[in-house]
């Protein structure tokens, strides 16, 4: 790790490994993996990835790297083991250091784009309309009110660890209790609701185990400085720090796998799939 400008800079290795397994009585012939990589964040710059097999590597929509390809065929109980090697950088960045005008007119876009309900976004619920409408009664700029948005789910819910159900914001809010991915949903539902364009990211946290944590934020628009990251869970807002793997951008829709597969006519009941996540810190 190297400090440049006053910001640490960490250089990470991920390696991803995927497993398929046909638990079914019979052969899957064909089928399709989709497989996330990461995703574009003004902190994180990738140096190089390896995907075995070799694989279609594109971006999709959010900017979303992602990992196609075939899978082999597999007789029962045989499994296939796809691996990704990832090199990238990573860097503690305050975005709210930063102005830019040019994205002024983008609000509209990102409105019609980004304020959407969605299956954990229940901008309608009775809940969070009373509460959109008290945020909007005490603010009225993008900024103060993606603020206010942030303190509510900031201290709404109690933190609990590693749930094993994502709640969504309207049950959340009325349980008052969720880990990271109900605090990212609550400010994203907030947000939507009183007309400020937000969406979830999806990645890990790197806490020095191999062993990376399960993480989800947020990121906001705000005129005059774009989109920038919220992460209501660490109270953390507009900065990232060097610990963060950002993977998947979920905004157009509010969930999307990380490791998925499509069999052509097989039936997805026959297959049992898992992903293990390694980061280590290498020498720059």
């Amino acid at each position: 790790m190297i400090a440049t400008s006053g910001a640490m800079v960490l250089r990470f290795l991920i390696e991803m490994k995927g497993r398929i397994h046909n638990t079914g009585e019979n052969a899957i012939e064909k089928g399709r993996l989709t497989w996330h990589l990461y995703t574009d964040m003004e902190n994180q710059f990738v140096d190089s990835f390896d995907v075995f097999p070799p694989a279609r590597v594109t971006e999709k929509l959010e900017k979303n790297m992602v990992a196609v390809m075939s899978l082999p065929e597999l007789s029962p109980g045989e499994s296939f083991n796809p691996t990704v090697i990832l090199r990238l950088d990573t860097t503690t960045r305050d975005w709210l250091m930063e102005t830019n005008e040019r994205n002024y007119d983008s609000l509209r876009k990102f409105q019609q784009q980004y304020c959407n309900p969605d299956r954990y976004w229940e901008t309608q619920d009775p809940l969070i309309s009373r509460i959109a409408e008290h945020i909007k009664k005490a603010a009225d700029k993008n900024e103060s009110l993606s603020r206010l948005a942030f303190e509510i789910a900031k201290q709404q819910i109690k933190l609990r660890r590693h749930l094993t159900e994502r709640k969504g914001a309207a049950r959340a809010l009325r349980e008052e209790e969720g880990d990271c991915d109900e605090c990212a949903d609550i400010f994203v539902a907030l947000a939507r609701s009183v007309g400020v364009p937000a969406r979830r990211v999806v990645g890990h946290l790197f806490k020095g185990s191999s062993k990376p944590e399960p993480h989800a934020w947020c990121e906001v628009f705000i005129q005059n400085r774009g989109w920038i990251p919220i992460d209501a869970s660490l109270g953390s807002f507009g900065i990232l720090n060097e610990r963060y793997f950002s993977r998947i951008r979920e905004g157009l829709v509010s969930e999307r796998p990380s490791f998925s597969v499509k069999l052509n006519g097989n039936g997805s009941s026959r297959v049992a799939i898992s992903e293990q996540i390694q980061m280590s810190i290498v020498d720059l």
